[in-house]
């Protein structure tokens, strides 16, 4: 009779471990996708910083080489980008994107001028950069957000307070003809 009940408090042990060593594990997994995501995270800021410093420098060259109106790109202008989120910050650039458009569209000799025309090269660089690093970052999402949800792993995501993401996602149609005009 000892024997059955060393038999099933050994068993019920190896089960309490058995979940402690897959509950770790899962925890591991889940802050191993995080790290990847928190990293990604800052890449997308620091680009999308200098890509809000390319277009002022954009800006500035318009305003500087052509007679626009005088309230021309005052949005732009008297935006704060400390104080919003990111997804305005990208809503903001990708709006400043069609203003910037419409000024190339009607002074077609910005595309025959080397300084312009390095800024876009700038920009260009920039935007390459931010899609692959924003492509990364959804992807990563994905597995979080799938590690969170399904079993093992969400055991863990319920005993641990694992942060919330957002998908990033850019409008490349007017960044596009923006950057590939010549």
């Amino acid at each position: 009779m000892s024997n059955i009940i060393i038999l099933i408090i050994s068993f019920v042990i190896l089960l309490i471990i058995f979940f402690i060593a897959m509950i770790i594990i899962s925890k591991n997994k889940i802050n191993e996708s995080l790290t990847a995501i928190e990293i990604a995270n800052e890449d997308i800021n620091t680009s999308l910083k200098e890509k809000y410093a390319i277009y002022k420098e954009i800006i500035n060259f318009i305003k500087d080489n052509l007679s626009i109106k005088e309230d021309a790109f005052s949005n732009f202008i008297n935006f704060n980008r400390n104080e919003c989120s990111r997804k305005d910050l990208i809503t903001f650039l990708d709006k400043t994107t069609y203003e910037i458009n419409d000024y190339v569209d009607n002074y077609s000799d910005l595309l025959k001028n080397k300084d312009f025309l390095n800024l876009k090269k700038k920009l260009y660089n920039i935007e390459i950069n931010l899609e692959a690093i924003i492509g990364y970052y959804n992807n990563k999402l994905i597995i979080y957000n799938d590690l969170k949800n399904h079993a093992p792993t969400s055991i863990a995501s319920k005993l641990f307070d694992f942060p919330e993401y957002q998908e990033t996602q850019l409008d490349k149609k007017e960044i596009s003809r923006l950057i590939n005009l010549n």
